[in-house]
């Protein structure tokens, strides 16, 4: 069949409109027309694969990944730069008006950076004993030998890993997870592997930094993510950081705040946050551990007035949503890595006197079809 791509949608297919329905195709770009074959077919969409580019769009460009073939995580590395910032917007207000019932017209900041090696930190799957990347749509793993969005440390962590998973206590590792400062620190299994400890400042902080405790990704936008959010808290007296990592945001906020009192599920992340605390002198900032809809249940004296929630892609949940907005902070910063579970969110904070009041996009990870965003929610008067 041939189809004309009419748009990108979240997932990172083109979407097609034929006589037979939507057609998803992966691996292409707004206004390709080419021929394809069904794959899939449900009862309201189908998904099919290129089997000819007919007529390229002019937002296309060579991909350089050399793993955009033999593994696809680089979903939209064939597309030009700029113009997938531009299609992520679009997507984002799509998802806002379709899920939400939200329509934003105004403007959506943008805060980007070079496209290419970027990340600082990757989770390697190990096959045969060598690293590699789980192929898209698939469980089998392709050996990797570098990567175009990795850091030029972790690329060269590869090879050396390799040979380390020659070793004969290595033969049932499954998985290799690695952060570089510089250096690179990484974990094979219960191994800790590194000349430590791995740090990075970003503007007037420090933080230490652990292989399996979560931390923003791309080294390029720390300082402008950062100031996304500490551009709102001025003014702040309590602060809660739900899902707080290894406090990225609760550490900077403590400058500007009398408390800071972060929550996180994760003990691995919870170490690093008070050690980052202690590293930072910031001695007005707590850190407990325990998921965000329980530790909310067991603390009904809770008053913040400025409150930041970085929820996994899963999002927070509808309840815990509606327990964080019931705590009627004046401010509520929602940092998302997933348009469709924060749409899916948004009405609950709504509902309980809030007002979204503005949107930035971070593009995290370029190249791929993956969001995140700051949204600024202020209490109504």
């Amino acid at each position: 069949m041939r189809v004309t791509i009419e748009k990108m949608v979240y997932g990172g297919a083109g979407l097609a409109r034929t006589e037979h329905g939507v057609v998803f195709v992966p691996r292409t770009a707004p206004g390709d027309v080419v021929e394809v074959e069904l794959v899939e077919r449900k009862a309201d969409y189908a998904t099919a694969r290129v089997t000819a580019l007919l007529e390229p769009s002019p937002d296309r460009q060579p991909p350089t990944c050399p793993n955009y073939d033999s593994v696809g995580c680089c979903h939209w590395q064939h597309i030009r730069y700029p113009r997938q910032i531009e299609i992520k917007e679009a997507i984002l207000r799509e998802t806002l008006q379709r899920t939400a019932r939200v329509t934003w017209d105004a403007p959506i900041s943008r805060i980007s950076g070079p496209d290419l090696h970027y990340r600082l930190r990757a989770s390697f799957h190990v096959h045969k004993r060598r690293l590699g990347f789980v192929e898209e749509r698939s469980h089998r793993v392709v050996p990797i030998s570098e990567c175009s969005a990795l850091s030029p440390e972790l690329n060269a962590f590869i090879p050396k890993a390799n040979e380390m998973l020659d070793a004969s206590d290595m033969t049932d590792l499954h998985e290799v997870h690695a952060i570089s400062g510089p250096p690179v620190l990484a974990t094979f299994g219960r191994k800790r592997v590194g000349e430590g400890p791995a740090r990075i400042d970003v503007k007037d902080w420090t933080f230490d930094l652990h292989p399996e405790a979560f931390f923003q990704t791309n080294r390029y936008l720390l300082a402008d993510f950062l100031d996304a959010v500490l551009n709102n808290a001025a003014g702040t007296r309590r602060v809660l950081d739900l899902f707080c990592g290894s406090g990225f945001f609760a550490i900077p906020l403590a400058k500007v705040a009398g408390e800071v009192l972060g929550v996180e599920s994760s003990r691995t992340a919870l170490k690093q946050a008070r050690l980052n605390a202690g590293l930072n002198k910031a001695g007005n900032a707590s850190f407990f551990e325990g998921t965000v809809e329980e530790t909310l249940k067991n603390s009904p004296d809770l008053r913040p007035d400025f409150i930041v929630m970085n929820p996994p892609r899963t999002g927070a949940g509808r309840d815990a949503a509606g327990l964080v907005a019931g705590l009627g902070a004046e401010q509520l910063i929602y940092v998302s890595c997933n348009p469709s579970t924060f749409a899916r969110e948004v009405p609950v904070i709504l509902a309980r006197g809030y007002t979204l009041a503005s949107m930035t996009l971070v593009d995290q990870f370029p190249n791929t079809y993956h969001i995140e965003m700051v949204a600024a929610f202020r209490k109504d008067a």
